[in-house]
């Protein structure tokens, strides 16, 4: 065959592949467009989500785990629930918008965020689907598993930073100075959020990063062991830069990563390769 003929097969063949990636971009960027148009429609719903960090109070949440746990019997927990139960109430703030274009750049950021979001599993099937050809049969079984478990650490650290990392440090800047009312800017208050459900998302990782590193034999569990001190500065200087600039949600982040790294330390001690002995 002549080498003009081989190239241009390959050349058809590279062309075929960046060809299926412009598809593939245009049908998620097509859906996430639509899924913005359709959160337009939705604006009390995700009105009432937004305010559920000023409308739920963490105490309340604490009370219902501890009696979904241990039940509404008559003992020390049972009472401690009643106490949070009652310390419980809404946080005392007042969104507003504060200039003429606040409210519409706010319903703009809302709507991409939660269109990105509804599309997200047929983007998340769109990138999957490019790269499954390029893997083999091990990588694939490999993959995917690793895959859903990174998915699951990301929802857990949003979840964690929505559900209590939020309405803690509301509350805390809420109580600050109290003879001032709380007139909160919206597009701020958006802001924070997104910021802030980002940083822990991505934080929670921390355990992935540390298992790949073992894996790929950088570092083995001894060794983030013997750095546990070190890696403690890290993780507090990772937090106040990945958070907004307050020592609260700072704290909020620094704790649970501490945790992590010692489940990235367990992870790293499962996926250590046995010494090899000659």
């Amino acid at each position: 065959m002549p080498v003009n003929s081989v190239n241009s097969m390959a050349e058809m063949t590279f062309l075929d592949h960046l060809e299926e990636f412009r598809r593939r971009i245009i049908v998620s960027l097509a859906v996430v467009g639509l899924f913005m148009l359709l959160s337009l429609s939705f604006g009390k719903p995700i009105e009432r989500i937004l305010r559920l960090p000023l409308d739920l109070s963490t105490n309340g949440l604490l009370a219902n785990l501890v009696e979904w746990i241990f039940g509404q019997g008559a003992s020390f927990m049972g009472f401690l629930a009643i106490v949070l139960r009652a310390s419980a109430s809404s946080i005392n703030a007042t969104l507003m918008k504060l200039s003429p274009l606040s409210g519409i750049t706010t319903y703009l950021k809302v709507s991409m965020t939660f269109g990105a979001l509804m599309a997200s599993p047929i983007v998340l099937y769109q990138t999957w689907a490019f790269i499954m050809p390029a893997l083999t049969v091990r990588e694939k079984r490999i993959a995917l598993p690793l895959f859903f478990i990174i998915l699951f650490f990301f929802l857990m650290g949003a979840l964690f930073a929505f559900f209590v990392v939020v309405p803690v440090v509301f509350d805390f800047s809420a109580r600050l100075y109290p003879s001032m009312v709380n007139n909160w800017d919206i597009e701020q208050y958006f802001n924070f959020i997104l910021q802030i459900l980002l940083g822990f998302g991505i934080a929670f990782e921390l355990p992935i990063v540390m298992a790949f590193l073992t894996w790929i034999g950088a570092i083995d569990a001894s060794g983030f062991r013997e750095k546990r001190s070190f890696a403690m500065v890290g993780i507090f200087v990772l937090s106040a830069f990945l958070t907004p600039s307050d020592p609260g949600s700072m704290l909020l982040m620094a704790l649970p990563l501490s945790a992590l790294y010692e489940l990235g330390i367990f992870f790293a001690y499962l996926l250590e390769k046995p010494p090899t002995y000659a």
